[in-house]
């Protein structure tokens, strides 16, 4: 009798085996289309060693995953983050800048088409008129672009913003995962951390590691920790008084680290580099070609004299300094008011003299822009080209770190993915062995039955 009830206790531990089998394998096709969920499987093993030699046992699931090949998930992540977030908003700001407007360039071949039009006809008001006016839409075309690309860097700080209050959410998510983790098994625990890891990464970039202790630390390129075991370091943004625009800081405990300039990953470093280096590229831009049209066009326009015999008035008017000449620029209220004051005739000549009409021309060929380098026309259109080479620049970035994600993906799912037709027969599997172990029991069942009955 006691070989049976061996037997009974052996069938009971192998039957209780093939249901905790056929209970991942459910849990595995249950989850199938769950974000983040990693495969598990049911370690089974022959029994060496008393009390049941040559019966089974079944530890808790185990999850199949790569540490390596997560890490590079988080560090492709923070790529992808960066680059799909400053591809499109670069692509914007070019769309912004050059929607429902003459090209930048083409304003200013107007204003030198106008101009020479009053060379040929001196004192015929309409032609001056139309000169002026096309200073006016010159100077408009700028303030509208300097707007826009103000507007698309006042956005970016808004979703920095944004992005930091997420990144807080995470970093505290990420804390107590591992504090969890630290007294659990629970394979799904670091299904959500990895999960938590992967949108940290799209949001600031830096890198996050496994250490042997199994605890996830992250860090930041310049080395400002987010992340180290229970805790959490929390992203602020605080307005800079010297840009008017939000700082970035890493606040652990009473330390304080500013990381605004050392921030390049993910959607947070694109919104940053947008804002401090591509728009305020443009912005300067903008800015040094308005200051280089004024100072060119009103050192000579002050030289020459209008229709009423004065000299030394300015066509436009603008900031002092490069800084801030875009949204300044316009046309001096006087001489749009009365176009005879237009300076078309050379200083102590005659009402239908045209030297000084023909000297504003003549800019259109000289280097007074870009430090000399270039004339209005040519920096007009660099403004333009050098925004659509930084566009390009960022898809195809885009498309290369799409094609790597789409790449650690198709592995991660391989190793760690949910195939369905796979998993159900791994069910069917369990059961059959299920159903056998329970016919096992029954006839086990039986004989001691019919042996207590001869007794």
């Amino acid at each position: 009798m006691s070989d049976l009830l061996s037997l009974l206790r052996l069938g009971a531990a192998g039957l209780a085996a093939q249901h905790g089998g056929a209970s991942v394998a459910a849990n595995n096709a249950a989850n199938v289309n769950s974000p983040g969920y990693s495969r598990q499987r049911v370690d089974l093993r022959a029994q060496l060693a008393a009390p049941e030699v040559g019966g089974v046992r079944s530890g808790a699931p185990t999850r199949l995953a790569d540490e390596l090949l997560a890490a590079r998930e988080r560090s492709s992540a923070g790529a992808m983050g960066y680059s799909r977030a400053l591809a499109p908003a670069l692509a914007d700001l070019e769309a912004r800048l050059d929607a429902s407007s003459v090209p930048l360039d083409e304003l200013v071949s107007k204003l030198w088409v106008g101009l020479e039009r009053v060379a040929a006809m001196p004192t015929d008001s309409l032609v001056r008129r139309s000169a002026i006016a096309a200073a006016q839409d010159l100077a408009a075309g700028m303030r509208r672009r300097v707007a826009e690309a103000t507007s698309a860097r006042t956005e970016a700080d808004a979703r920095i913003a944004e992005s930091a209050r997420s990144a807080s959410a995470l970093t505290t998510e990420l804390a107590a995962l591992n504090k969890a983790i630290r007294t659990s098994s629970d394979p799904v625990l670091r299904d959500r951390r990895d999960l938590a890891a992967g949108k940290l990464a799209d949001l600031v970039g830096g890198a996050g590691r496994i250490d042997p202790d199994g605890q996830l630390r992250w860090v930041l390129p310049d080395g400002a920790v987010l992340v180290d075991g229970d805790r959490a370091a929390q992203i602020t943004t605080t307005p800079d008084p010297t840009t008017g625009f939000r700082k970035v800081e890493i606040v652990d405990n009473q330390s304080r680290r500013d990381v605004t300039a050392s921030l390049a990953g993910g959607r947070m470093g694109a919104d940053l580099a947008l804002r401090d280096v591509h728009g305020a590229t443009v912005v300067a831009d903008l800015d040094q070609l308005a200051f280089d049209v004024a100072t060119a066009v009103n050192g000579v326009h002050a030289a020459n004299q209008g229709l009423d015999g004065a000299t030394g008035r300015n066509l436009f008017t603008t900031s002092g300094t490069a800084t801030g000449a875009a949204a300044a620029l316009d046309v001096d209220p006087t001489v749009a008011a009365d176009p005879r004051l237009l300076a078309a005739g050379a200083a102590g000549a005659g009402p239908g003299d045209n030297r000084g009409a023909l000297a504003l021309v003549a800019l259109r060929d000289q280097a007074v822009a870009s430090g000399g380098t270039r004339t209005l026309g040519d920096a007009a259109v660099a403004i333009s080209t050098d925004l659509g080479m930084r566009v390009a620049e960022a898809e195809a970035a885009e498309t290369r770190d799409g094609v790597l994600a789409e790449h650690l993906t198709g592995l991660r799912d391989s190793l760690s993915g949910v195939d369905l037709n796979e998993e159900l027969a791994t069910l069917v599997q369990f059961q059959h062995a299920s159903e056998a172990m329970t016919r096992f029991l029954t006839t086990i069942d039986d004989m001691l039955g019919d042996m207590l009955r001869r007794l």
